[in-house]
């Protein structure tokens, strides 16, 4: 082989490898500037594709002899930037966490697609765990480089259990070898708040001086598990325990309890147990202890002291058993019997203890009484005997330890070609106190006014509050909401998704007869002999 021979295999070899070497440098700059929104780009129509995304040295050398040294060939330059890069999916939430009941959004994109060779056969479906979930209409958008991205989005109402769901975007196209998917867990957006309680190792909260006395504070059911918890006692601060050890539970929830022993002196004293959960407002419960002087003079006969009847401290909800307990002391016999009553039918398996103390007898008695949604109206009457002769009788209605949580909906009906009326309806609720917020897409609506509540024959209450809406508004869809806050707990939500596109379909369709559009069609599907006949008819029965 003669000299010029070889050097012109060097040279040719030399120009194929610094075209290969600039391509992919080309490669990485372009996959840097879509931030990996595409992956290996494709070479140029026609040729052979590198297994590693490179194009054919036939065309490097092609373009490298027309380019002057030192330039980019026009020939690599045009096929990478032309074609779309490999396409990815990405699915994003909300950017703050959200708590039951909160209707968020998921965003799914994927792509690019090359807009020339794109076709519209695609399909996007999502899944909230195994079930198919529905998601707004999918969309193309073009991206900077010219080429088009697929878009939807679905709206997800958060719920407690949803700490070990996931949410799911597949995208299938018959450019793909196979579907796009990314999945998110639902645990990333959601923060379950905490309910808080403090229970003592007595079935009261009196007890004698210098007792000591356990109070356990019971943090139950939150998400995230991280917290803070502080012990305060008359507003002091006396403990504080940062991520104190956590039980998980079946719903992948998180509760805890922990105890501190206080002691207890002849004045009044309030302990606190408060909770910052997930960097929100904190919480707090608190209960009251007080020790009981009992005085006995010599020479005196023995007379009860007075009577106590005590329920808890908070609201209770349908379906809960909550305590209610009578105490008294200094009865000179253990002839004491404690009946309970509600609504005059005798409740079972009370809890009554009668124990000496000095020359006299104390009487404690306890009752768990199941609360429904009918207790608002009910009583309960706590009948006291003494040598067999009645000595005390009060009777306690039950509304003040029951809370019935209202049910809220929202529907909504049309009053003219561009205002739709939305309703919240809140039922059955009690006690009276509510407050009832419009929201659009996450913003609170101002300058609605608070409505008036109505009283239901069984004690609770009603509301209705009616919203009017310009459906004629240009743009995506609109979520309304209706925020209701009952008895400072946390609010329930009714949501309604309002679409442009569903409201100008609504109108086109009211605009016509039932009758015409339907022989329209009709007539445009039968062939000319059948037209024929049916003109006829149509004659007929109008002239008819």
């Amino acid at each position: 082989m003669g000299h010029n021979t070889v050097q012109k295999v060097l040279s040719s070899t030399v120009s194929q490898i610094k075209c290969l070497i600039h391509s992919y440098s080309c490669h990485l700059q372009l996959w840097d500037r879509r931030r990996w929104k595409g992956g290996f780009l494709r070479s140029q129509a026609g040729s052979k594709a590198d297994p590693l995304g490179l194009p054919d040295p036939k065309i490097c050398e092609a373009a490298s002899l027309q380019q002057p040294e030192g330039q980019v060939p026009h020939a690599v330059v045009s096929s990478r930037v032309d074609g779309a890069g490999q396409p990815v999916i990405s699915l994003t939430g909300p950017s703050q966490r959200a708590t039951p009941g909160d209707l968020v959004p998921f965003n799914c994109t994927a792509g690019p697609f090359d807009s020339q060779h794109f076709s519209w056969d695609f399909n996007v479906t999502w899944l909230k765990d195994s079930d198919e979930h529905p998601a707004s209409a999918q969309r193309l958008v073009p991206d900077s480089e010219g080429n088009d991205l697929i878009t939807s989005k679905a709206w997800v109402t958060l719920a407690r259990q949803d700490v070990s769901s996931e949410i799911t975007c597949k995208v299938t196209h018959r450019a793909l070898a196979e579907p796009l998917q990314k999945t998110m867990k639902l645990s990333q957006v959601l923060r379950v708040v905490p309910t808080l309680e403090i229970t003592t190792e007595h079935s009261g909260t009196s007890v004698r001086a210098q007792d000591r006395v356990n109070l356990t504070c019971h943090v139950r059911h939150f998400y995230p598990h991280h917290l803070q918890l502080t012990w305060m006692q008359n507003r002091r601060m006396i403990q504080t325990l940062v991520s104190p050890q956590a039980t998980r539970n079946p719903d992948g929830t998180y509760s805890l309890e922990h105890t501190w022993q206080a002691e207890v002196t002849p004045d009044e004293h309030e302990f606190a147990c408060w909770v910052v959960h997930d960097e929100q407002p904190p919480l707090k419960t608190n209960i009251t202890l007080q020790a009981q002087e009992h005085r006995q003079g010599k020479g005196r006969s023995a007379q009860p002291q007075p009577h106590k009847l005590q329920g808890p401290l908070q609201r209770s909800e349908p379906g809960t058993r909550i305590r209610l307990t009578y105490t008294s002391s200094g009865f000179s016999t253990n002839q004491v019997t404690v009946t309970w009553l509600k609504n005059k039918h005798e409740l079972p398996k009370p809890q009554t203890s009668v124990r000496r103390s000095g020359h006299t007898y104390n009487v404690t008695s306890s009752v768990l009484v199941l609360l429904t949604d009918d207790d608002v109206l009910s009583h309960v009457v706590c009948y006291v005997e003494h040598k067999l002769m009645p000595f005390f009788q009060k009777t306690i209605g039950l509304d003040q330890y029951l809370r019935v949580p209202p049910a809220v909906t929202v529907s909504q009906s049309s009053t003219s070609s561009s205002l739709v009326a939305v309703t919240c309806l809140v039922q059955r609720f009690y006690p009276q106190n509510v407050h009832l917020t419009w929201l659009e897409d996450c913003r609170t609506r101002k300058g609605t006014d608070q409505p008036t509540s109505k009283k239901n024959d069984d004690g609770s209450y009603t509301l209705e509050n009616v919203l009017l809406v310009n459906a004629s508004v240009q743009g995506l869809e609109r979520v309304i909401t209706c925020m209701v806050e009952h008895d400072g707990q946390l609010p329930k939500r009714a949501n309604l998704i309002l679409s442009t596109a569903a409201h100008t379909t609504y109108k086109l369709i009211g605009s016509t007869g039932t009758e015409m559009p339907a022989l329209i069609f009709a007539v445009f599907l039968l062939g000319p002999k059948v037209l024929l006949v049916m003109s006829f008819t149509v004659t007929y029965i109008c002239r008819r």
